[in-house]
């Protein structure tokens, strides 16, 4: 095989899917927190110091000890993203200086997902109490029209979680409990582009290969869709992590808890499947065959301290600051079962984050409690040449609202609503696709809303 036969067969590669799995599998805009509804309500500021049901055992095992009652909360989460892309620009056959108008429209991507979850709980003993979830840690969903402007970076990009976690907590004196859990993650993923075979055609093959008449049909429509492919990745793996915490009371008003969370480590291994222009599968119908594939996946490990306290018997005020260790997510491999396909290694540079949020509840009467908060919650996304409208991360305020209904002593209602207004992401993205250049702006933004209901027996 010659060097340019060799540079021919990884820049194909690269274009098909580099730009397919970068940001997909990355980012805390894939980071699911709606794992409690009535934590949802007041923007998670509970966090690791708990509320009033077992779900905050997700965010600290040892508020285990707080629910005295065997007990079953459930919850359902409706989330609703908004991102349209606004073209200012793309290129394709972009060679470092210039390149050719990609055509196509905008379009929004958005998809909405439903997230639900499960916890149960029970007391061992007056100081030991166990606990099980199935929760969705992690997760995304976003699709646009085939032949949309972004079509080379992405079309459809969903990834599904189940993690499981038993957990049990101890009390080890009236103001301490430490508590700590094992999880097993199942992960499944879909994600799919567009491939621009005739810029490869091109920027690959000697010229001496292509007849000339097929060589100006494919010069005269670049940036179109006529000699576009398809590539499609699905994959899925299981993965184990485990999590601890402590909760400190000091007093009967005051709580303050701690949690940390450990990575995963996955290696997504599925199919990788291609479809090829027909008049020019002679030239990349034997690398871009149906295949086996895979990519490795570290997912980060993160930590929380929490603060709960009431002012009063029926107001109370919360406070919690996370951190997630996105900076080990440097790159990410792409390994094909086809020793004629070259491996694909994608720059991705994530750096660490923080959230911080504040919240508060109110005590209406016996029966109804109010909750709101506010969330800053910041992307890990390095700049615009790294960001993808697979996942259109950038930086997010939260307005958190919610209400638990208490039906009788055995049995409540909650429900919350979240509005997400996110900085206006900018993509100047030339890094995830060879020979592709998207350039513009999202308009993004999130809503959610979340109902479910706990039973004491």
């Amino acid at each position: 095989m010659t060097p340019q036969w060799k540079r021919f067969t990884s820049v194909c590669t690269f274009t098909a899917v580099c730009a397919l799995a970068v940001n997909s599998l990355s980012g805390a805009g894939f980071i699911l927190m709606e794992q409690s509804i009535s934590g949802l309500g007041v923007g998670f500021a509970s966090g690791a110091a708990g509320l009033d049901d077992n779900s905050s055992m997700y965010f600290n095992p040892a508020t285990l000890s707080l629910v005295e009652d065997q007990q079953i909360t459930g919850g359902v989460h409706f989330i609703m993203p908004k991102a349209k892309f606004n073209n200012e620009g793309s290129l394709t056959a972009f060679n470092g200086v210039s390149g050719v108008p990609v055509q196509g429209p905008n379009d929004d991507g958005g998809k909405t997902a439903i997230v639900p979850n499960i916890y149960y709980s029970r007391p061992l003993s007056e100081d030991l109490t166990i606990g099980v979830c199935m929760t969705t840690p992690y997760g995304l969903a976003t699709k646009y029209k085939e032949g949309w402007v972004g079509r080379y970076i992405a079309l459809e990009s969903d990834l599904m979680t189940v993690n499981t976690n038993v957990a049990l907590a101890y009390e080890i004196s009236d103001t301490v409990t430490i508590g700590g859990g094992l999880s097993v993650c199942y992960a499944d993923a879909i994600l799919s582009n567009a491939i621009n075979f005739g810029s490869a055609l091109l920027a690959t093959v000697p010229p001496e290969l292509i007849p000339p008449s097929l060589m100006g049909d494919v010069a005269g429509n670049l940036g179109g869709t006529k000699y576009d492919g398809f590539a499609e990745l699905t994959g899925d793996d299981i993965g184990y992590g485990f999590n601890f915490g402590v909760l400190f009371t000091p007093d009967e008003s005051t709580r303050i808890g701690f949690h940390y969370r450990s990575n995963v480590r996955l290696r997504l291994s599925g199919d990788a499947k291609f479809m090829v222009p027909g008049a020019l599968d002679p030239y990349f119908g034997s690398i871009f065959t149906d295949q086996g594939g895979s990519v490795g996946l570290n997912l980060p490990d993160m930590a929380q301290l929490s603060f709960h306290r009431y002012i009063t018997p029926e107001w109370a005020i919360m406070a919690d600051i996370f951190h997630t260790w996105w900076q080990k997510f440097e790159t990410l491999n792409i390994e094909f079962s086809n020793p004629g396909t070259p491996n694909s290694v994608i720059p991705e540079l994530w750096e660490n984050v923080w959230r911080l949020s504040v919240g508060t509840t109110y005590d209406l009467n016996e029966e109804i409690q109010l909750r709101a908060g506010i969330v800053n919650d910041w992307s890990p996304v390095p700049n615009a040449s790294y960001r993808s409208p697979r996942i259109p991360d950038e930086d997010r305020f939260w307005l958190s609202i919610g209400i638990g209904w208490k039906i009788s002593e055995t049995m409540s209602l909650d429900a919350a609503f979240v509005h997400i207004l996110v900085d206006d992401p900018v993509i100047d993205n030339p890094t995830h696709s060879a020979g592709e250049y998207l350039i513009g702006t999202m308009d993004a933004s999130v809503s959610i809303f979340s109902v479910g209901g706990n039973i004491r027996f």
